[in-house]
């Protein structure tokens, strides 16, 4: 792919180039930028790497993720190259056997690694925490996730047929995004995690869906009623129970229970146990089987324990931003973590 670039492609015009990466089936669909000596260099020596130094394997083509070609990725993903330890990192954490990225890219199931930045790299990369922080306008946020995705395709083999999505989902094109770890006085993700503040991190999470939870309840006891209504979406394959699932809250959601002298971790707990489901709620039969839930008095568990329920704040900080978001974990992938260096 990228010698064929600088060797065969250098004479070609950018429209020219555009539909020979299209054509071949070297981008998400969308346009990307011209990657060139000049502009892969620059991600590469700003760093201080080794174009061939090796970061992981990418599943299922067992591609060699090396230094040079993530950069290529990047590139054409419109990263700015003080991006790249972020994404470094996140190719070390995908990598990992627990995340299961060979199950990921290729399920019927709309499955997708979902990035959270933590830590001082927020600031200095301009990541959004705040309002819209899913949707458009931040190029931290946007380039980023999309790095992956080409990453994902290009060095991993996640094309159309190995890719078996029965119907993917626009949260493949790009999901990442920081946390707020200021919106209120509970520890950020990555020390729940058991990271310094003062680190920066990646968390990365094989999520299935992205559900909005519209609960404009604001004393505690209703409010944590209807999240648990959201997170009890017998649907999904959550509740096979293996998944990380995460939990976006806004600050408005978060500062009830704040304000009402509940821990992150006293919150966690009180709507793993609301988010329980009766077992009577699944049918008898079918193409699910009970013997891979995890079933407790009769009860079928959201995630195996508490802390697979991650709780992360962020978005609008509106008094009255009444919207949280559920992330659906894929049930065949754990949470896998990652220190920006």
């Amino acid at each position: 792919m990228y010698s064929t670039y600088f060797e065969e492609l250098a004479d070609k015009t950018d429209e020219e180039i555009q539909d020979y990466y299209y054509e071949n089936d070297l981008t998400d669909g969308l346009p990307i930028f011209i990657p060139n000596n000049e502009n892969v260099n620059s991600f590469i020596l700003a760093n201080g790497y080794s174009p061939e130094t090796e970061i992981g394997i990418i599943d299922p083509k067992r591609g060699v993720a090396t230094i040079n070609n993530i950069a290529v990725n990047a590139v054409m993903a419109g990263c700015k190259p003080e991006y790249f330890p972020v994404i470094i990192s996140i190719v070390k954490a995908i990598c990992k056997p627990i995340f299961n990225l060979h199950s990921i890219q290729c399920t019927t199931n709309p499955a997708t690694p979902l990035t959270i930045i933590n830590g001082p790299i927020i600031s200095k990369i301009k990541a959004n925490f705040g309002r819209n922080l899913l949707g458009p306008g931040n190029r931290a946020n946007a380039t980023i996730g999309r790095a992956i995705r080409l990453i994902l395709k290009n060095i991993g083999g996640a094309i159309d047929g190995i890719d078996m999505a029965t119907h993917g989902s626009p949260a493949k094109y790009s999901l990442c995004f920081a946390e707020d770890e200021n919106a209120i006085d509970w520890p950020s993700l990555h020390e729940d995690l058991g990271y310094e503040k003062s680190q920066s991190v990646v968390s990365l999470f094989g999520i299935e869906s992205v559900i909005n939870s519209t609960a404009v309840w604001w004393d505690a006891n209703s409010l944590i009623k209807m999240l648990s209504k959201t997170l009890r979406s017998t649907a999904t394959s959550q509740f096979f129970s293996r998944g990380s699932l995460v939990l976006l809250m806004s600050p408005a959601h978060a500062g009830v229970f704040l304000k009402k002298g509940y821990s992150k971790q006293e919150f966690r707990e009180h709507l793993w146990e609301l988010s329980k489901v009766p077992i009577t709620d699944f049918p008898e039969s079918g193409n699910i089987p009970q013997g891979d839930w995890t079933v407790i008095k009769d009860k079928v568990l959201i995630c195996e324990k508490p802390d697979d329920l991650n709780i992360v704040i962020g978005g609008g900080n509106e008094g009255n931003a009444s919207h949280s978001v559920f992330f659906s974990g894929f049930c065949l992938s754990k949470r896998s973590s990652e220190i920006i260096n």
